[in-house]
């Protein structure tokens, strides 16, 4: 296991924060913030998520189930892992996976190995993503149909991933680490 040494760095204090916006979808919050040498960086804007969980999810054939869907902000349909946020109910990263891959796919798993959480931006998000693998998939026969979420499920082989990364083909960066996470444990992340 690599150690680093310890940081001399000293974190920002918050001298008043303001919420900017504030529903069910996000919280903007404008943060006026003293560097540790002073410097005044003011207003700072935070978005508070909740935490998401991705599924690298893998069946019998060593094909990945993938979801395409429409994502607004990237104005285009985008190719993903299964992914969902953590209800406040979930009582763990692994019981929203379960969930999640259900909904969106039909697949239920028997196997599940948890990775671990990462920020998908530390510098703007309060938020973790947390990596997931399911293996021994089957189908349950149950799809949420969620009018504002329409998904096709999409298996490819799982030796296609990198390639598909790389080529910019599946774009949502924090996903990517995912699958480079999941697959590069199984020595199935051929870059």
């Amino acid at each position: 296991m690599t150690t680093l040494p310890d940081s001399n760095l000293k974190p920002w204090t918050i001298e008043t924060s303001r919420n900017v916006i504030r529903d069910r979808w996000v919280n903007l919050r404008a943060d006026d913030c003293l560097t540790a040498e002073g410097v005044e960086v003011a207003p700072y804007y935070v978005l508070t998520y909740p935490d998401w969980v991705q599924i690298v999810a893998i069946d019998d054939e060593d094909h990945l189930i993938l979801v395409r869907q429409y994502r607004h902000g990237f104005g285009n349909i985008s190719l993903e892992v299964p992914a969902g946020t953590v209800d406040p109910e979930d009582p763990s990263p692994l019981a929203t996976a379960a969930r999640e891959l259900e909904e969106e796919t039909g697949y239920v798993a028997e196997h599940w190995r948890y990775f671990g959480k990462h920020s998908p931006n530390p510098a703007t998000h309060t938020n973790f993503c947390h990596t997931v693998l399911a293996q021994g998939l089957s189908l349950s026969g149950k799809f949420l149909n969620d009018p504002t979420e329409q998904i096709e499920v999409v298996r490819v082989p799982v030796q296609d991933a990198a390639r598909l990364a790389a080529e910019g083909i599946i774009v949502n960066a924090p996903q990517i680490a995912s699958l480079a996470i999941a697959l590069g444990a199984l020595g199935k992340w051929n870059p």
